[in-house]
């Protein structure tokens, strides 16, 4: 058994698979790191891949593992698929915390990436094997809670991303001119359903007189599915209306957004969605499939589908991009919801979720999502 040492000051360790440029759980867990050593927290962040960019950003992950356990050390890991750093983790004695940013169906994978589909369906497992082990699970929305608790983790507590403003620009739009701009940030893998707003797009600039151009912003995940995302454009003589982007700065993401007339996505699984904050933070309204965790992240602030029907699809940007009034509602309760993601609080809120285990002077307990305890006294005795 290995001996505990001394009372030290507390440290908490940060641990990611990859950590990788234009990624948003690198932007949370730097924003993350930064926040805990502001109220006097030792805090080092972990990664078994480090890619050049973010190289001085994170530490080896072998390197902690040669570490000797600490009674005052606390361990944060994030989840988001299947990694080998897992079964390392629950070996240790240290207490240690999930903060859980949602695993993409595998089902979403299969058809182009058997790789990837395993280790979707390697991350599920492994929630379930962390939830023996975690003292506290921590979801970034309402819908990943309601998965932590299926996943029978005994605590769990909401703890929203952080999410930086983007530098606002000049956003004057012109709704008078001949063309739309239609605007989706977001990696090129299958879950986000770039296909289906490529048929919409198809439809809208066959059906109505005011074309669009749909710029699509994102790193590659599969490659067999962004050739076929390029077969698709053509075949529907989209070439020149359908512009694809990666390796976007902030300063060029501030000016993609400041210059959209709509925000459009059909993604069919999202853990919190990222760009849609960013989207209502720059005055940008959103047409979206209602799927996954979107609802809970947009609120009143979008046109929500119930699927992803292309022609219902391109009837709803016809809607937002012509009617001054329904953009302008739109527009309003944006603002209004995305107040609600502001850095400053979404801080204070992990912060506080953090302390239901770890120690932090002049912090709070925020309350729980669910307590398994509770749950269990609640029904004790009944029938």
């Amino acid at each position: 058994m290995e001996i505990l040492r001394h009372q030290d000051p507390i440290e908490l360790c940060i641990f990611m698979p990859s950590l990788a440029p234009y990624d948003a759980m690198a932007t949370h867990v730097l924003e993350l790191k930064a926040a805990l050593e502001n109220v006097g927290l030792s805090t080092n962040l972990y990664a078994d891949e480090i890619k050049k960019e973010m190289r001085g950003e994170a530490i080896p992950f072998k390197r902690f593992r040669l570490k000797k356990p600490s009674r005052s050390r606390y361990m944060l890991y994030q989840l988001a698929t299947g990694s080998n750093m897992v079964r390392h983790l629950i070996d240790r004695v240290e207490p240690l915390i999930i903060q859980y940013h949602n695993i993409t169906p595998r089902s979403e994978f299969v058809r182009w990436d058997p790789g990837i589909s395993s280790s979707m369906a390697w991350g599920q497992r492994q929630l379930e094997v962390l939830s023996k082990k975690a003292a506290l699970g921590l979801a970034v929305s309402e819908f990943n809670a309601r998965e932590l608790v299926s996943a029978t983790f005994p605590k769990v507590a909401i703890s929203p991303p952080l999410i930086r403003s983007l530098d606002l620009v000049d956003s004057k739009r012109a709704y008078d001119v001949g063309e739309f701009k239609l605007l989706f940030v977001g990696r090129l893998a299958p879950n986000k359903g770039h296909e289906d707003l490529i048929r919409a797009l198809a439809i809208y600039n066959g059906a109505f007189d005011k074309k669009a151009h749909l710029h699509l912003i994102g790193q590659t995940v599969v490659q067999g599915y962004v050739d076929y995302l390029h077969d698709l454009v053509v075949a529907l003589g989209l070439d020149s209306w359908v512009h694809f982007s990666h390796g976007v700065s902030d300063q060029e993401l501030s000016i993609e957004f400041a210059s959209a007339h709509a925000y459009v996505s059909a993604s069919k699984h999202e853990g919190f969605g990222f760009p849609f904050v960013e989207a209502m933070r720059t005055l940008t309204p959103i047409v979206a499939v209602a799927s996954s965790a979107i609802p809970d992240t947009v609120g009143n602030g979008a046109i929500l589908l119930v699927d992803n029907d292309p022609i219902n699809m391109a009837t709803a940007w016809s809607m937002v991009l012509s009617d001054n009034v329904l953009r302008n509602k739109l527009i309003k309760n944006g603002i209004s919801v995305a107040h609600k993601w502001n850095l400053k609080d979404a801080i204070s809120a992990n912060l506080a979720a953090l302390a239901n285990v770890v120690p932090i002077p002049g912090i709070g307990l925020a309350p729980l999502f669910f307590d398994a305890g509770l749950e269990l006294d609640r029904n004790f005795g009944k029938s």
